[in-house]
Protein backbone atom coordinates (compact mmCIF):
# COMPACT_ATOMS: atom_id res chain seq x y z
CA UNK A 1 0.00 0.00 0.00
CA UNK A 2 2.88 2.55 1.12
CA UNK A 3 5.06 1.14 -1.92
CA UNK A 4 5.18 5.22 -3.00
CA UNK A 5 5.65 6.35 0.00
CA UNK A 6 8.96 5.35 1.29
CA UNK A 7 11.48 8.36 1.62
CA UNK A 8 14.80 6.67 2.15
CA UNK A 9 16.45 3.63 0.39
CA UNK A 10 16.49 0.68 2.83
CA UNK A 11 12.71 0.89 2.58
CA UNK A 12 12.52 1.29 6.56
CA UNK A 13 10.78 4.95 6.35
CA UNK A 14 8.10 6.32 4.90
CA UNK A 15 6.25 9.73 5.03
CA UNK A 16 3.14 12.04 3.87
CA UNK A 17 3.03 15.55 3.04
CA UNK A 18 0.31 17.72 3.24
CA UNK A 19 1.00 20.58 1.18
CA UNK A 20 -1.31 23.82 1.01
CA UNK A 21 -1.19 27.31 -0.07
CA UNK A 22 -3.81 29.91 -0.81
CA UNK A 23 -5.17 29.67 -4.56
CA UNK A 24 -3.08 31.57 -7.20
CA UNK A 25 -5.83 34.30 -7.64
CA UNK A 26 -6.08 35.49 -4.03
CA UNK A 27 -6.83 39.20 -4.03
CA UNK A 28 -4.19 39.53 -1.35
CA UNK A 29 -4.36 43.36 -1.00
CA UNK A 30 -8.06 43.48 -1.24
CA UNK A 31 -8.59 41.11 1.61
CA UNK A 32 -6.42 42.80 3.87
CA UNK A 33 -7.71 45.99 3.44
CA UNK A 34 -10.96 44.59 3.90
CA UNK A 35 -10.12 43.53 7.60
CA UNK A 36 -8.51 47.09 8.42
CA UNK A 37 -11.11 48.52 7.53
CA UNK A 38 -13.76 46.12 9.49
CA UNK A 39 -11.48 46.44 12.67
CA UNK A 40 -11.47 50.39 11.78
CA UNK A 41 -15.21 50.01 12.08
CA UNK A 42 -15.44 47.83 15.20
CA UNK A 43 -12.80 50.16 17.01
CA UNK A 44 -15.06 53.56 16.00
CA UNK A 45 -18.28 51.67 17.45
CA UNK A 46 -16.67 50.97 20.35
CA UNK A 47 -15.36 54.55 21.44
CA UNK A 48 -18.92 55.35 20.82
CA UNK A 49 -20.29 52.77 22.95
CA UNK A 50 -17.93 53.81 25.73
CA UNK A 51 -18.64 57.59 25.17
CA UNK A 52 -21.88 57.25 25.49
CA UNK A 53 -21.92 55.07 28.26
CA UNK A 54 -19.34 56.69 30.02
CA UNK A 55 -17.12 53.88 30.64
CA UNK A 56 -13.56 53.48 30.98
CA UNK A 57 -12.22 52.50 27.85
CA UNK A 58 -10.87 49.12 28.37
CA UNK A 59 -8.04 47.42 26.17
CA UNK A 60 -9.34 45.20 23.18
CA UNK A 61 -7.72 42.54 21.11
CA UNK A 62 -9.42 42.91 17.81
CA UNK A 63 -7.04 40.15 15.90
CA UNK A 64 -10.12 38.14 17.13
CA UNK A 65 -12.56 39.82 14.14
CA UNK A 66 -9.96 39.06 11.54
CA UNK A 67 -11.87 36.42 9.15
CA UNK A 68 -9.37 33.97 8.32
CA UNK A 69 -9.63 33.74 4.36
CA UNK A 70 -9.59 28.99 4.92
CA UNK A 71 -11.96 28.67 2.16
CA UNK A 72 -9.14 30.34 0.10
CA UNK A 73 -6.74 27.69 0.61
CA UNK A 74 -5.67 24.67 -1.95
CA UNK A 75 -4.07 21.05 -0.74
CA UNK A 76 -2.21 18.27 -1.77
CA UNK A 77 -1.31 15.25 0.08
CA UNK A 78 1.71 12.97 -1.86
CA UNK A 79 3.95 10.47 -0.60
CA UNK A 80 8.06 9.99 -0.55
CA UNK A 81 8.58 13.43 -0.74
CA UNK A 82 7.74 13.93 -3.97
CA UNK A 83 4.87 16.47 -5.09
CA UNK A 84 4.22 14.40 -8.60
CA UNK A 85 4.12 11.30 -5.81
CA UNK A 86 -0.39 12.13 -4.99
CA UNK A 87 -1.67 9.71 -2.36
CA UNK A 88 -4.68 8.14 -3.90
CA UNK A 89 -8.15 8.82 -1.97
CA UNK A 90 -8.41 4.98 -1.79
CA UNK A 91 -4.84 3.97 -0.40
CA UNK A 92 -5.75 6.30 2.57
CA UNK A 93 -9.01 5.01 3.09
CA UNK A 94 -6.86 1.06 3.78
CA UNK A 95 -5.68 3.50 6.67
CA UNK A 96 -8.41 3.51 9.59
CA UNK A 97 -8.71 5.59 12.98
CA UNK A 98 -11.18 5.55 15.59
CA UNK A 99 -10.49 7.99 18.57
CA UNK A 100 -12.70 7.38 22.09
CA UNK A 101 -12.18 11.07 23.92
CA UNK A 102 -13.10 11.27 27.28
CA UNK A 103 -15.79 12.89 27.36
CA UNK A 104 -17.51 10.08 25.01
CA UNK A 105 -21.22 10.05 25.05
CA UNK A 106 -21.61 5.82 24.49
CA UNK A 107 -25.31 6.21 25.04
CA UNK A 108 -25.50 8.67 21.70
CA UNK A 109 -23.39 6.35 20.00
CA UNK A 110 -25.66 3.14 20.66
CA UNK A 111 -28.99 4.05 20.63
CA UNK A 112 -31.03 4.63 16.86
CA UNK A 113 -29.93 8.10 15.19
CA UNK A 114 -28.21 9.39 12.40
CA UNK A 115 -25.46 9.37 10.00
CA UNK A 116 -22.85 10.13 12.91
CA UNK A 117 -23.77 7.24 15.40
CA UNK A 118 -21.11 4.45 15.86
CA UNK A 119 -23.30 1.67 15.79
CA UNK A 120 -24.74 3.34 12.36
CA UNK A 121 -20.96 3.96 10.89
CA UNK A 122 -19.99 0.41 11.68
CA UNK A 123 -23.31 -1.17 10.22
CA UNK A 124 -23.30 1.08 7.26
CA UNK A 125 -19.42 -0.42 6.07
CA UNK A 126 -19.92 -1.69 3.06
CA UNK A 127 -23.61 -2.25 2.81
CA UNK A 128 -24.26 -2.45 -1.13
CA UNK A 129 -23.05 -5.88 -0.71
CA UNK A 130 -24.77 -6.57 2.38
CA UNK A 131 -28.38 -6.79 4.13
CA UNK A 132 -29.69 -8.84 1.20
CA UNK A 133 -32.22 -10.22 3.46
CA UNK A 134 -33.51 -6.79 4.69
CA UNK A 135 -34.02 -5.55 0.93
CA UNK A 136 -36.24 -8.68 -0.10
CA UNK A 137 -38.13 -7.78 3.25
CA UNK A 138 -39.08 -4.67 2.03
CA UNK A 139 -39.87 -5.47 -1.55
CA UNK A 140 -42.25 -7.88 -0.13
CA UNK A 141 -43.41 -5.24 2.03
CA UNK A 142 -44.16 -3.49 -0.54
CA UNK A 143 -46.27 -6.30 -2.59
CA UNK A 144 -48.23 -6.61 0.42
CA UNK A 145 -49.41 -2.83 0.78
CA UNK A 146 -50.11 -3.08 -2.73
CA UNK A 147 -52.33 -5.92 -1.93
CA UNK A 148 -53.77 -4.73 1.49
CA UNK A 149 -57.94 -4.83 1.61
CA UNK A 150 -58.16 -1.73 3.88
CA UNK A 151 -55.63 0.11 1.32
CA UNK A 152 -57.51 -1.14 -1.37
CA UNK A 153 -61.17 0.26 -0.09
CA UNK A 154 -59.75 3.45 0.60
CA UNK A 155 -58.53 3.76 -2.35
CA UNK A 156 -62.01 2.63 -3.99
CA UNK A 157 -63.71 5.31 -1.97
CA UNK A 158 -61.58 8.01 -3.29
CA UNK A 159 -61.71 6.78 -7.14
CA UNK A 160 -65.79 6.92 -6.82
CA UNK A 161 -65.92 10.75 -5.45
CA UNK A 162 -63.16 11.78 -7.64
CA UNK A 163 -65.52 10.18 -10.14
CA UNK A 164 -68.33 12.46 -8.95
CA UNK A 165 -66.89 15.88 -8.63
CA UNK A 166 -64.58 15.76 -12.02
CA UNK A 167 -65.21 16.69 -15.63
CA UNK A 168 -65.24 13.63 -17.67
CA UNK A 169 -62.62 13.93 -20.38
CA UNK A 170 -62.15 11.69 -22.94
CA UNK A 171 -59.19 9.46 -22.43
CA UNK A 172 -58.52 9.65 -19.00
CA UNK A 173 -60.00 7.72 -16.39
CA UNK A 174 -60.17 8.68 -12.66
CA UNK A 175 -57.98 5.71 -11.20
CA UNK A 176 -55.74 6.11 -8.61
CA UNK A 177 -52.97 3.83 -6.78
CA UNK A 178 -50.93 3.73 -3.35
CA UNK A 179 -47.38 4.17 -3.69
CA UNK A 180 -45.11 2.97 -1.30
CA UNK A 181 -41.73 4.76 -1.41
CA UNK A 182 -39.75 1.99 -0.39
CA UNK A 183 -36.78 3.05 1.93
CA UNK A 184 -33.37 2.22 1.16
CA UNK A 185 -30.95 -0.39 3.44
CA UNK A 186 -29.22 2.37 4.65
CA UNK A 187 -32.33 4.18 5.97
CA UNK A 188 -33.41 1.17 8.45
CA UNK A 189 -30.30 0.84 9.66
CA UNK A 190 -30.38 4.01 10.82
CA UNK A 191 -33.72 2.55 13.25
CA UNK A 192 -31.22 0.13 14.86
CA UNK A 193 -30.38 0.66 18.04
CA UNK A 194 -28.21 -1.81 21.01
CA UNK A 195 -30.20 -3.15 23.78
CA UNK A 196 -28.33 -5.62 26.21
CA UNK A 197 -28.20 -8.20 28.71
CA UNK A 198 -30.60 -11.31 29.22
CA UNK A 199 -33.61 -9.34 29.72
CA UNK A 200 -32.73 -6.74 26.93
CA UNK A 201 -33.36 -2.94 27.56
CA UNK A 202 -32.34 -0.07 25.87
CA UNK A 203 -28.80 1.36 26.10
CA UNK A 204 -30.61 4.83 26.87
CA UNK A 205 -31.51 3.00 30.20
CA UNK A 206 -28.23 1.44 31.14
CA UNK A 207 -25.78 2.64 33.24
CA UNK A 208 -22.88 4.71 31.76
CA UNK A 209 -20.07 1.92 32.60
CA UNK A 210 -22.25 -0.60 30.98
CA UNK A 211 -22.79 1.48 27.37
CA UNK A 212 -19.15 2.59 28.26
CA UNK A 213 -18.08 -0.98 27.43
CA UNK A 214 -20.64 -1.67 24.95
CA UNK A 215 -19.22 1.28 22.92
CA UNK A 216 -15.09 0.14 23.48
CA UNK A 217 -16.54 -3.56 22.33
CA UNK A 218 -18.42 -2.18 19.43
CA UNK A 219 -14.92 -0.66 18.45
CA UNK A 220 -12.69 -3.27 18.64
CA UNK A 221 -14.80 -5.37 17.28
CA UNK A 222 -14.97 -3.64 13.44
CA UNK A 223 -11.22 -2.01 14.09
CA UNK A 224 -9.51 -5.47 15.50
CA UNK A 225 -10.20 -7.49 12.48
CA UNK A 226 -7.29 -9.36 10.15
CA UNK A 227 -7.00 -8.01 7.10
CA UNK A 228 -8.73 -9.99 4.52
CA UNK A 229 -7.67 -8.21 0.64
CA UNK A 230 -10.22 -10.74 -0.93
CA UNK A 231 -13.13 -8.61 -0.11
CA UNK A 232 -12.16 -5.96 -2.21
CA UNK A 233 -10.06 -2.90 -2.26
CA UNK A 234 -13.33 -0.80 -1.30
CA UNK A 235 -13.45 -2.55 2.00
CA UNK A 236 -10.07 -3.65 2.62
CA UNK A 237 -8.20 -1.75 5.77
CA UNK A 238 -4.74 -2.58 6.37
CA UNK A 239 -3.86 -1.06 9.21
CA UNK A 240 -6.06 0.13 12.12
CA UNK A 241 -5.36 2.68 15.29
CA UNK A 242 -7.98 3.21 18.00
CA UNK A 243 -7.15 5.65 20.55
CA UNK A 244 -9.23 5.06 23.79
CA UNK A 245 -8.71 8.39 26.27
CA UNK A 246 -9.32 7.00 29.83
CA UNK A 247 -11.04 3.40 29.49
CA UNK A 248 -11.53 3.06 32.65
CA UNK A 249 -14.28 5.99 32.78
CA UNK A 250 -17.47 4.95 35.21
CA UNK A 251 -15.91 1.53 35.51
CA UNK A 252 -15.77 -0.66 38.63
CA UNK A 253 -12.35 -1.25 39.45
CA UNK A 254 -12.93 -5.06 38.95
CA UNK A 255 -14.11 -4.30 35.34
CA UNK A 256 -11.11 -1.99 34.71
CA UNK A 257 -8.35 -5.04 35.72
CA UNK A 258 -10.38 -7.27 32.99
CA UNK A 259 -10.80 -4.82 30.29
CA UNK A 260 -6.88 -3.95 31.05
CA UNK A 261 -5.71 -7.34 30.39
CA UNK A 262 -7.93 -8.29 27.42
CA UNK A 263 -7.50 -5.25 26.11
CA UNK A 264 -3.75 -6.49 25.96
CA UNK A 265 -4.56 -9.84 24.38
CA UNK A 266 -6.35 -7.84 21.72
CA UNK A 267 -4.18 -6.22 20.99
CA UNK A 268 -1.32 -9.09 20.87
CA UNK A 269 -3.59 -10.82 18.60
CA UNK A 270 -3.61 -8.66 15.94
CA UNK A 271 0.34 -7.73 16.11
CA UNK A 272 0.83 -6.01 12.71
CA UNK A 273 -2.49 -4.31 11.66
CA UNK A 274 -3.74 -3.11 15.36
CA UNK A 275 -2.27 -0.31 17.11
CA UNK A 276 -4.20 0.37 20.82
CA UNK A 277 -3.21 3.59 22.30
CA UNK A 278 -4.72 4.57 25.55
CA UNK A 279 -4.24 7.22 28.08
CA UNK A 280 -5.24 6.83 31.82
CA UNK A 281 -5.20 7.66 35.10
CA UNK A 282 -6.13 4.44 37.01
CA UNK A 283 -4.06 2.35 38.67
CA UNK A 284 -5.80 -0.63 37.91
CA UNK A 285 -5.28 -0.09 34.24
CA UNK A 286 -1.37 0.46 34.66
CA UNK A 287 -0.94 -2.31 36.79
CA UNK A 288 -2.30 -4.56 33.56
CA UNK A 289 -0.74 -3.47 31.27
CA UNK A 290 3.04 -4.61 30.15
CA UNK A 291 5.47 -2.58 31.04
CA UNK A 292 7.19 -2.61 27.73
CA UNK A 293 4.39 -0.90 26.10
CA UNK A 294 3.93 1.74 28.80
CA UNK A 295 4.98 4.96 28.71
CA UNK A 296 4.85 8.05 31.01
CA UNK A 297 3.98 11.68 29.86
CA UNK A 298 5.92 14.20 32.62
CA UNK A 299 6.49 17.70 33.07
CA UNK A 300 10.21 18.57 32.53
CA UNK A 301 11.81 20.09 35.31
CA UNK A 302 14.56 21.63 33.25
CA UNK A 303 12.71 23.69 30.83
CA UNK A 304 8.74 22.80 31.62
CA UNK A 305 7.99 21.18 28.62
CA UNK A 306 6.20 17.75 28.24
CA UNK A 307 8.25 14.96 27.91
CA UNK A 308 7.52 10.93 27.28
CA UNK A 309 9.49 8.34 29.17
CA UNK A 310 9.34 4.18 28.56
CA UNK A 311 9.08 2.62 31.52
CA UNK A 312 11.54 0.23 30.17
CA UNK A 313 13.95 2.78 28.64
CA UNK A 314 17.61 2.52 29.33
CA UNK A 315 16.79 -1.36 31.27
CA UNK A 316 19.17 -3.78 30.03
CA UNK A 317 16.87 -6.92 29.33
CA UNK A 318 19.65 -9.27 30.56
CA UNK A 319 21.23 -7.59 33.38
CA UNK A 320 18.42 -6.38 34.82
CA UNK A 321 15.83 -9.19 33.50
CA UNK A 322 14.74 -10.26 37.13
CA UNK A 323 13.87 -6.45 38.31
CA UNK A 324 11.74 -6.58 35.22
CA UNK A 325 10.23 -9.93 36.01
CA UNK A 326 9.13 -8.95 39.54
CA UNK A 327 7.55 -5.86 38.70
CA UNK A 328 5.85 -7.08 35.82
CA UNK A 329 4.53 -9.72 38.48
CA UNK A 330 4.11 -7.50 41.51
CA UNK A 331 2.94 -4.24 40.26
CA UNK A 332 -0.67 -3.66 41.58
CA UNK A 333 -3.16 -1.02 41.62
CA UNK A 334 -1.55 0.34 44.70
CA UNK A 335 2.05 -0.08 43.44
CA UNK A 336 1.63 1.30 40.00
CA UNK A 337 0.59 4.08 41.64
CA UNK A 338 4.38 5.14 41.21
CA UNK A 339 4.03 5.91 37.45
CA UNK A 340 1.48 8.61 39.10
CA UNK A 341 3.74 10.66 41.18
CA UNK A 342 5.76 13.45 40.78
CA UNK A 343 8.24 12.63 43.31
CA UNK A 344 8.45 9.19 45.14
CA UNK A 345 9.60 7.79 48.74
CA UNK A 346 9.92 4.06 48.89
CA UNK A 347 9.55 2.33 52.51
CA UNK A 348 9.96 -1.07 54.00
CA UNK A 349 6.73 -2.07 55.59
CA UNK A 350 3.28 -0.64 56.22
CA UNK A 351 4.37 1.14 59.59
CA UNK A 352 6.18 3.81 57.47
CA UNK A 353 3.78 3.76 54.96
CA UNK A 354 1.34 5.11 57.19
CA UNK A 355 3.38 7.12 59.41
CA UNK A 356 5.74 8.91 56.77
CA UNK A 357 2.94 11.33 55.34
CA UNK A 358 1.76 12.25 59.11
CA UNK A 359 4.98 13.57 59.72
CA UNK A 360 6.14 15.40 56.60
CA UNK A 361 2.45 17.33 56.72
CA UNK A 362 3.65 17.89 60.56
CA UNK A 363 6.90 19.21 59.15
CA UNK A 364 5.80 21.08 56.12
CA UNK A 365 1.84 21.90 57.11
CA UNK A 366 1.71 20.06 53.29
CA UNK A 367 0.32 16.91 52.68
CA UNK A 368 2.49 14.76 50.13
CA UNK A 369 -0.32 14.72 48.10
CA UNK A 370 -0.07 18.47 47.34
CA UNK A 371 3.24 18.04 46.26
CA UNK A 372 2.71 15.00 44.05
CA UNK A 373 4.52 12.31 45.98
CA UNK A 374 3.26 8.98 46.09
CA UNK A 375 4.40 7.10 49.07
CA UNK A 376 5.29 2.94 47.99
CA UNK A 377 5.43 0.26 50.31
CA UNK A 378 7.65 -2.55 48.78
CA UNK A 379 7.02 -4.90 51.66
CA UNK A 380 10.46 -6.04 52.55
CA UNK A 381 13.34 -5.11 51.07
CA UNK A 382 13.09 -4.87 47.04
CA UNK A 383 14.15 -1.54 46.41
CA UNK A 384 16.41 -2.17 44.13
CA UNK A 385 14.00 -3.46 41.79
CA UNK A 386 12.11 0.04 42.05
CA UNK A 387 15.33 1.77 41.55
CA UNK A 388 16.23 -0.24 38.37
CA UNK A 389 13.37 2.25 36.59
CA UNK A 390 13.42 5.13 38.69
CA UNK A 391 17.38 5.66 37.58
CA UNK A 392 16.45 6.26 33.70
CA UNK A 393 15.50 9.64 34.88
CA UNK A 394 11.17 9.33 35.11
CA UNK A 395 11.22 10.57 38.16
CA UNK A 396 11.59 14.07 39.51
CA UNK A 397 12.77 12.93 42.88
CA UNK A 398 12.69 9.37 44.89
CA UNK A 399 14.17 8.76 48.72
CA UNK A 400 14.63 5.36 49.99
CA UNK A 401 13.36 4.98 53.72
CA UNK A 402 15.14 1.96 54.65
CA UNK A 403 16.68 0.15 58.17
CA UNK A 404 19.86 -0.12 58.82
CA UNK A 405 19.54 -3.40 60.32
CA UNK A 406 22.61 -2.73 62.71
CA UNK A 407 23.48 -5.79 64.33
CA UNK A 408 22.11 -8.37 62.05
CA UNK A 409 23.48 -10.06 58.95
CA UNK A 410 21.54 -7.85 56.79
CA UNK A 411 23.51 -5.03 58.42
CA UNK A 412 25.62 -4.12 54.85
CA UNK A 413 22.55 -4.27 52.84
CA UNK A 414 21.88 -0.13 53.25
CA UNK A 415 25.39 0.88 52.67
CA UNK A 416 25.50 -0.98 49.45
CA UNK A 417 22.13 0.50 48.44
CA UNK A 418 23.49 3.87 48.85
CA UNK A 419 26.77 3.38 47.37
CA UNK A 420 24.83 1.92 43.95
CA UNK A 421 22.78 4.57 43.46
CA UNK A 422 24.90 7.65 45.11
CA UNK A 423 26.07 9.27 41.81
CA UNK A 424 22.58 9.60 40.49
CA UNK A 425 21.15 12.93 41.40
CA UNK A 426 17.38 12.25 41.70
CA UNK A 427 18.03 9.27 43.99
CA UNK A 428 18.84 9.54 47.60
CA UNK A 429 18.82 6.64 50.10
CA UNK A 430 18.25 7.25 53.79
CA UNK A 431 18.93 4.74 56.75
CA UNK A 432 17.88 4.99 60.13
CA UNK A 433 19.94 5.22 63.25
CA UNK A 434 18.94 2.33 65.04
CA UNK A 435 17.91 -1.06 63.41
CA UNK A 436 14.65 -0.03 62.86
CA UNK A 437 12.39 2.58 61.85
CA UNK A 438 10.29 1.55 65.31
CA UNK A 439 13.42 1.61 67.28
CA UNK A 440 14.34 5.34 65.40
CA UNK A 441 11.06 6.92 65.98
CA UNK A 442 10.80 5.36 69.99
CA UNK A 443 14.84 6.75 70.37
CA UNK A 444 13.70 10.48 69.30
CA UNK A 445 10.20 11.12 70.87
CA UNK A 446 11.81 8.80 74.47
CA UNK A 447 10.75 12.07 76.79
CA UNK A 448 8.43 15.19 76.48
CA UNK A 449 5.35 15.48 74.33
CA UNK A 450 6.59 12.48 72.04
CA UNK A 451 7.08 10.25 74.97
CA UNK A 452 3.30 10.86 75.81
CA UNK A 453 1.97 10.53 72.16
CA UNK A 454 4.14 7.00 72.51
CA UNK A 455 2.59 5.92 75.03
CA UNK A 456 -1.36 7.15 74.14
CA UNK A 457 -0.77 5.25 71.20
CA UNK A 458 0.64 2.19 72.60
CA UNK A 459 -2.23 1.91 75.67
CA UNK A 460 -4.43 1.55 71.96
CA UNK A 461 -2.33 -1.18 70.71
CA UNK A 462 -1.58 -3.16 74.04
CA UNK A 463 -4.37 -2.29 76.49
CA UNK A 464 -3.04 -4.35 79.76
CA UNK A 465 0.95 -3.77 79.10
CA UNK A 466 0.79 -0.11 77.53
CA UNK A 467 -0.54 1.24 81.01
CA UNK A 468 1.89 -1.02 83.21
CA UNK A 469 4.98 -0.31 81.12
CA UNK A 470 3.83 3.39 81.20
CA UNK A 471 3.59 3.14 84.93
CA UNK A 472 6.83 1.66 85.27
CA UNK A 473 8.77 4.25 83.11
CA UNK A 474 7.57 6.98 85.10
CA UNK A 475 9.13 10.46 84.86
CA UNK A 476 12.38 8.46 83.55
CA UNK A 477 13.09 8.61 79.30
CA UNK A 478 11.54 5.80 77.43
CA UNK A 479 13.60 2.27 77.29
CA UNK A 480 13.69 1.66 73.62
CA UNK A 481 14.20 -1.96 73.60
CA UNK A 482 11.42 -2.51 76.76
CA UNK A 483 9.06 0.11 74.68
CA UNK A 484 10.19 -1.76 71.04
CA UNK A 485 9.41 -5.43 72.34
CA UNK A 486 6.14 -4.69 73.29
CA UNK A 487 5.25 -3.72 69.51
CA UNK A 488 7.07 -5.51 67.30
CA UNK A 489 5.16 -8.27 66.37
CA UNK A 490 2.16 -5.43 66.35
CA UNK A 491 3.99 -2.75 64.15
CA UNK A 492 0.82 -2.19 62.01
CA UNK A 493 -1.36 -1.80 65.00
CA UNK A 494 0.89 0.80 66.91
CA UNK A 495 1.36 2.90 63.47
CA UNK A 496 -2.72 2.99 63.22
CA UNK A 497 -3.01 3.82 66.93
CA UNK A 498 -0.32 6.53 66.62
CA UNK A 499 -2.20 8.26 64.12
CA UNK A 500 -5.24 8.22 65.86
CA UNK A 501 -3.44 9.42 68.77
CA UNK A 502 -2.27 12.33 66.90
CA UNK A 503 -5.85 12.94 65.43
CA UNK A 504 -7.25 12.89 68.94
CA UNK A 505 -3.99 15.33 70.17
CA UNK A 506 -5.14 18.01 67.54
CA UNK A 507 -8.39 17.74 68.01
CA UNK A 508 -7.92 18.43 71.72
CA UNK A 509 -5.86 20.96 70.88
CA UNK A 510 -8.56 23.13 68.68
CA UNK A 511 -10.87 22.91 71.70
CA UNK A 512 -8.50 23.96 74.20
CA UNK A 513 -7.24 26.75 72.06
CA UNK A 514 -3.22 25.43 72.24
CA UNK A 515 -0.78 24.66 70.22
CA UNK A 516 -0.83 20.45 70.05
CA UNK A 517 1.95 18.11 70.93
CA UNK A 518 3.81 17.31 67.92
CA UNK A 519 5.91 13.64 67.76
CA UNK A 520 10.17 14.83 67.07
CA UNK A 521 10.82 13.26 63.25
CA UNK A 522 13.71 11.11 63.46
CA UNK A 523 17.12 12.77 61.54
CA UNK A 524 17.04 10.38 58.46
CA UNK A 525 13.60 11.34 57.54
CA UNK A 526 13.92 14.83 58.18
CA UNK A 527 16.93 14.36 55.16
CA UNK A 528 14.53 12.58 52.87
CA UNK A 529 11.94 15.44 53.84
CA UNK A 530 14.47 18.06 52.78
CA UNK A 531 15.22 16.23 49.73
CA UNK A 532 12.12 15.44 48.45
CA UNK A 533 10.81 18.85 49.12
CA UNK A 534 13.80 20.64 47.76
Amino acid sequence: MIGDWYSNTDVTEACVTYRFSLRGNFKRDKWINAQRDAIANRKKRDEQTESDSGESSEKRDYSLYVDFPIGEYRHTIYGGGRPSNECEAWLLRMLRAEILDALRDAERELVAGGEQSLLFRVLRQGSDSRYTDVKRLIDELKRAIDKDPSLGAIKEDVEKLLARVSLDTPGEDHSIGLQFVAPEAVEILKKIGMTYGANPISVARNGLGRNNLLYVALVLSQMAKTPDISVGDEAFICYRLVGIEEPEAHLHPHLQDHLARNIEDIRSEHPHSLQLVLTSHSTHVAAKLSLENTAILFRDDSDGAIAAHYVLDGVDPVKDKDAVRFLSLYLDATKSRMFFGRRLILVEGISEQVVVPMLFEQRTGQSLEAIGCTVINVNGVAFRHFLTIVKNGFFKKCVVLTDSDAGTSSENRSAALRAEFENIAHIDVQDTSESTFEKDLISSNKSADGKELLFRALCMTKPKNGPKLESATGTNDINVEAFFAEIENYKAEFAFSLISAIEDERHAAEKDKRSPKKLAIPSYISKAFDFIKG
